[in-house]
């Protein structure tokens, strides 16, 4: 058989390994002694500690805190900051979906029939009657004139729209 050949740096990481069990083996079977001149500088710290006997070590309750918490280290001014408040803006407000079909005046009363556009279906409004927060103010042979707070809206009577012929 032929031997087995090991290169020298690997000889040398073997016997490293050899050497470096061998100190902790004998440092676990035989540990250190503190010496002599460590064991009075150990002694005199002792001595130097304070005795606490009965003295309560607990942290104090949090009522005696109060004036710590109202005035924080941590803030130039020492009070807390306000967080900012932020209102969400107002949701714009929903225009009129109506279209106007037609207008019915007789004796006095005026009616207006529009369609809602968002559903299609037919509506029919006296003057001061009110539709998604819109009031109907005045109807016209032309035109119906729709209020809801600062804004107002006219809505055109389309000419075309029931003499249309194909």
């Amino acid at each position: 058989m032929k031997a087995i050949r090991i290169s020298r740096p690997t000889q040398a990481l073997v016997g490293a390994n050899v050497g470096v069990g061998l100190v902790i083996a004998l440092q676990l079977l035989f540990p250190a002694q503190p010496n002599a001149a460590f064991a009075a500088t150990e002694s005199e710290n002792t001595a130097a500690l304070p005795e606490f006997g009965d003295m309560n070590l607990s942290p104090p309750q949090m009522s005696q805190l109060v004036e710590m918490l109202d005035r924080p280290i941590f803030f130039v001014d020492r009070r807390m900051p306000v967080p900012p408040v932020e209102t969400a803006p107002a949701p714009p407000p929903t225009p009129l979906r109506l279209k106007l079909e037609g207008i019915a005046i007789a004796g006095g009363a005026r009616v207006a029939v529009l369609r809602n556009l968002n559903d299609n279906g037919l509506l029919q409004l006296a003057e001061g009657e009110s539709h998604d927060g819109w009031t109907l103010d005045s109807i016209s042979s032309t035109s119906a004139s729709f209020s809801r707070g600062e804004q107002t809206t006219d809505l055109p009577l389309d000419p075309d729209a029931g003499g249309r012929r194909r």
